[in-house]
Formats: C-alpha cells, sequence, structure tokens
C-alpha cells in the first residue's frame, strides 16, 4: 500500500517539462475527457470511459467486457441527459475547448511566438492521434500539452496526459514536448473564480439581505475515495485552490465595506465549505455531496444559496444539467427562495491571460509568470 499512495501521489511530477525553443512553431494541445458528438457517440464515449483503467481499475481481460455492459446499460439514460443540455446531444465542451485554444495561442503569438491550437480528448473525437497529425502537417516541431482539469489526479490529468503522450511518442518521438500537469494556483484561474461569488455577496448585502439566511458554497468535481487512499493528490490541490479563492472573496467584500456581513453568512463566513458532484454507483466518494449539503443548509433556515463551480474550464452537462436545473430543484424544493451559481471559465480574459503568462515564463522562457 505505501510503494502504491508513493507512486499514485508522485504522477504529479513525472512529466517532461523541458524548455521549449520560442523560436519554433510549436503544437498546442489542449485536452480533456471530451464527450458525445451526437447521440450515437454516447455509448462508444461511455465504453472508453469504463474502460479506462485509471477510471474503473478492473483486470484488464474483463475491462473491455465490464466497460461494452456498463456503457449498453447506461447510454440510454445518459442520451436523454445530453439531449436536455443539447438538442443534438452534442457537448459543449468541445466548441469551447477550440475556443480557448484560439484565444490561448493568439495571446501567446502576440509575443513572437508561432503556436498552432488544437485540442485532443481521451475518451471521443478527436483523438490524440488524428490531433497530432494534423498539428505536424502544420508545421509543428515541439509541443506543449494544457489539461483542462486544474487540480491534478491521476483519473484525469494523468490518465489524459498519458493518452497524448503515448500519441506523440509514436508520432513524433524526437520533438520536444512540455507537458503541464496542472495549474491549480494560477493567478487568474483564483481571481476568475472570486470574481463572481465576490459580486453576488456584495449583492445580497447592499440589498439588506440577511447573512444568517444566506450561504456560498464551493463545488468540485467527485471522485472516489479509494484515490485519496493510494495518494492522489486532487482532494488536497482542490482545497488549496478552494482556499485561495476564498481569501480573494473575502478580501473583496471586505473592501466593498461588507466583511462584517460576510463573516456571519450561513455557509461561506470565514471559513470555505467545499463540496462535490457526479459520484456514480455504490462506492464511496469525496463527501460532503453537494445535493445533501444544500437540502442541509435549507432546513438550518438558509434562503438564499450561491455555489461556485472550482473544476470546470467551460459549461458542460455537470454545470449545465446537474447544477443548473437538478441542484436548483432540490434547492428549491428544500425550501430556498434564491439560488445562483458561478460560470465555468468559458472565455475569461483574466483566466486566459494569466495562463498565457505562465506558459510564456515556464516553457518559453519569456517574462515573469508563475502559478
Amino acid at each position: 500500500m505505501a510503494s502504491a499512495r508513493s507512486s499514485l501521489a508522485g504522477r504529479v511530477d513525472s512529466y517532461p517539462t523541458p524548455r521549449l525553443d520560442p523560436a519554433r512553431r510549436t503544437g498546442l494541445i489542449l485536452c480533456g475527457m471530451g464527450g458525445p458528438d451526437g447521440p450515437d457517440a454516447v455509448e462508444p464515449f461511455l465504453r472508453n470511459l469504463f474502460r479506462d483503467p485509471q477510471i474503473f481499475p478492473v483486470p484488464p481481460l474483463l475491462a473491455p467486457v465490464l466497460g461494452w455492459a456498463i456503457a449498453k446499460r447506461r447510454s440510454p439514460g445518459v442520451r436523454k441527459r445530453y439531449a436536455i443540455v443539447s438538442p443534438d446531444s452534442v457537448t459543449p465542451q468541445l466548441g469551447t475547448t477550440r475556443l480557448q485554444g484560439k484565444l490561448l495561442a493568439e495571446r501567446l503569438n502576440r509575443s513572437g511566438l508561432a503556436v498552432e491550437p488544437d485540442i485532443a480528448m481521451r475518451y471521443w473525437r478527436p483523438f490524440p492521434d488524428e490531433t497530432v497529425a494534423r498539428l505536424l502537417k502544420d508545421g509543428a516541431e515541439q509541443f506543449l500539452i494544457v489539461p483542462m482539469y486544474p487540480q491534478f489526479s491521476a483519473a484525469t490529468n494523468g490518465s489524459t496526459l498519458d493518452y497524448v503522450l503515448a500519441s506523440l511518442r509514436r508520432l513524433a518521438p524526437a520533438a520536444p514536448v512540455h507537458a503541464v500537469a496542472d495549474w491549480h494556483l494560477l493567478p487568474g484561474f483564483l481571481d476568475a473564480l472570486a470574481a463572481p461569488a465576490a459580486a453576488q455577496l456584495c449583492a445580497w448585502a447592499a440589498a439588506g439581505q440577511s447573512p444568517g439566511d444566506s450561504a456560498l458554497i464551493y463545488v468540485a468535481h467527485s471522485l472516489p475515495y479509494s484515490f485519496i487512499q493510494r495518494g492522489d493528490c486532487y482532494e488536497v490541490r482542490t482545497r488549496a485552490t478552494v482556499a485561495a479563492v476564498h481569501a480573494r472573496v473575502t478580501a473583496a467584500v471586505a473592501q466593498a465595506g461588507y466583511g462584517h456581513w460576510q463573516a456571519l453568512l450561513k455557509a461561506g463566513g470565514q471559513e470555505p465549505v467545499l463540496t462535490f458532484q457526479s459520484r456514480v454507483g455504490p462506492i464511496r466518494w469525496l463527501e460532503p455531496n453537494v445535493e445533501a449539503e444544500t437540502k442541509k443548509l435549507a432546513a438550518a433556515g438558509c434562503q438564499r444559496l450561491f455555489v461556485q463551480p472550482v473544476s470546470f474550464t467551460c459549461e458542460h452537462i455537470e454545470t449545465l444539467l446537474e447544477l443548473d436545473l437538478e441542484l436548483k430543484e432540490t434547492a428549491e424544493k428544500a425550501g430556498l427562495h434564491a439560488f445562483a451559481r458561478g460560470a465555468a471559465l468559458n472565455d475569461d480574459a483574466v483566466w486566459l491571460d494569466s495562463l498565457a503568462d505562465h506558459l510564456k515564463a515556464t516553457v518559453f522562457g519569456q517574462g515573469g509568470g508563475g502559478a
């Protein structure tokens, strides 16, 4: 167990991080979990997901059979859920990630770099092989991989980076590659998350709402607790993100003259409250669950709730369905009168500026930067 814990905990430091040559053409690959690009893609997307040993650790010979069976059973319900988010069942993640790559490359290229952006997904198209081949055709001589998961986990960043790196080893074995493990304390990322929460608290305070029946909570994608027991750093890094975001929220609210008001909040006053969403199956997941915490707050007399996601770079099924529709319905049924949430990062300029500065400094040796 000790060696397994050490191995999993050390994954975050195992990726190649050579300095890339600012004079050479760089293929920028933004990568993530991905999602279906139509209703017929739901089942194969799920099949790929449940065949990943990082997600579903079963003996290799059983993985294809079990993955097929789980995908077959779950796909009708998941197909209906995607149809609620998008009439054509296409995840918004794909278009948003392409836009983020375009905007990030524009920022890097304004510094004299030559960066060509593209995206690669873990469980459905576009897969890394087609992305790498396209970038090589466009003249890429070196590669920069940036995961769209802010906080590292072996199940997310680790699995996705391994998948992209394997493709690069096959198709571009001589090309220098820099892989960013995560960016959970990137200053612009923290600022982008803090801004909507601080604005909502200040609006409530200015309107004379009682802090005793108002609450702010943060929500992250959950992870099976077994990963944490094996040394995965996801929970630690997520809590570090939330602590840093909440410090910014508190400072902004105090600067606006409402610091005493925030200190009296039902939740989210002096200490942040982190909850988790998207658990599946009967196993133990990270807690507290966001729905359970919402019901608990309502039972304690909370009337207004603001939820700030901290795991998502773009809107997709976990935000548009699980939070905007399902959690809102839970809140209203429990007696809350007002429910709102902060947006995912999407094309937030503060975040993209900060990420570009960080990459220029740490990957290409230009300027200060840092996370």
